[in-house]
């Protein structure tokens, strides 16, 4: 459908050059090419000039074109990943005007840093092609960086590991200052080995809950699993920090104490 456009019916078609912007599609996986037609088809506000499954011909349709998008999908079966950053940077040079929106594994933390870095306007998951991808192309034309919620964490988390404070170079006194008395409280409950679910029902909150706070707290620790986080704790004494009531939930959490009120309860009857 859309490769059947060229050059020479862009020229000759003025409703589409002058109030469509202009989408090139740079990708050689089917079912996202699939995914990205449903979603341009029957509406009015973009135009997509072209699908080029290749880098090569992909080069030679964005200077023909000149988009004002182009969607590149990063994980083209054609290229290496340590190629991608070079593609984009290739496209911004060929077209300055062209922004580059790219295609990414959600769960490919580095993937998306390097896309950004290299230039991108912004990202958008491989697995969330949607209506919802209309409004991310109107604000990348704005000038904003377009990165969706379901991958924003991925992306939070690589600057936090490039940038962000490193444990090491802090004091464990600061580092465990710096948390709140609740993520204290978490970060001691995991040091006694409980599982999300358990202190989940030690503090009478949702496992979610608990997940969110522990994101928290690696961030402003500096790390990125629970070993790393244990190792700092326990270079401060952070039983001392915490709120002193919290020790008779840890002992009705116990199951030794779970034992005892079973065995309690089958005595009386």
């Amino acid at each position: 459908m859309f490769s059947n456009l060229n050059a020479t019916e862009l020229s000759h078609s003025p409703k589409l050059a002058n109030k469509k912007i202009s989408v090139l599609l740079l990708d050689d996986e089917f079912e996202i090419f699939r995914k990205l037609t449903q979603v341009f088809e029957g509406q009015e506000r973009f135009s997509v000039v072209g699908q080029a499954s290749s880098c090569r011909i992909g080069t030679v349709m964005i200077q023909t074109y000149l988009p004002q998008l182009v969607i590149f999908n990063s994980n083209m079966t054609s290229i290496l990943p340590e190629e991608v950053p070079g593609i984009i940077r290739k496209i911004i040079n060929q077209s300055p005007n062209t922004k580059v929106i790219s295609i990414v594994s959600e769960n490919d933390a580095s993937q998306i840093f390097r896309v950004i870095k290299a230039g991108a306007a912004g990202c958008l998951s491989s697995i969330h092609l949607n209506d919802s991808l209309l409004n991310s192309l109107e604000q990348a034309l704005k000038g904003e960086v377009v990165i969706p919620p379901e991958i924003a964490t991925k992306f939070v988390s690589v600057l936090q590991e490039f940038y962000g404070p490193k444990a090491e170079d802090q004091p464990a006194e600061v580092i465990i200052k710096s948390l709140t008395t609740r993520e204290k409280q978490l970060l001691l409950l995991m040091m006694k080995g409980y599982s999300y679910e358990q202190i989940a029902e030690v503090c009478d909150i949702t496992v979610s809950t608990v997940k969110t706070h522990f994101n928290a707290i690696f961030c402003k620790m500096g790390v990125k699993n629970r070993v790393q986080a244990i190792g700092i704790a326990l270079r401060q004494d952070i039983q001392l920090l915490v709120e002193p009531s919290l020790a008779s939930d840890l002992k009705e959490l116990s199951p030794h104490r779970r034992n005892e009120k079973k065995e309690a309860s089958t005595v009386s009857l």
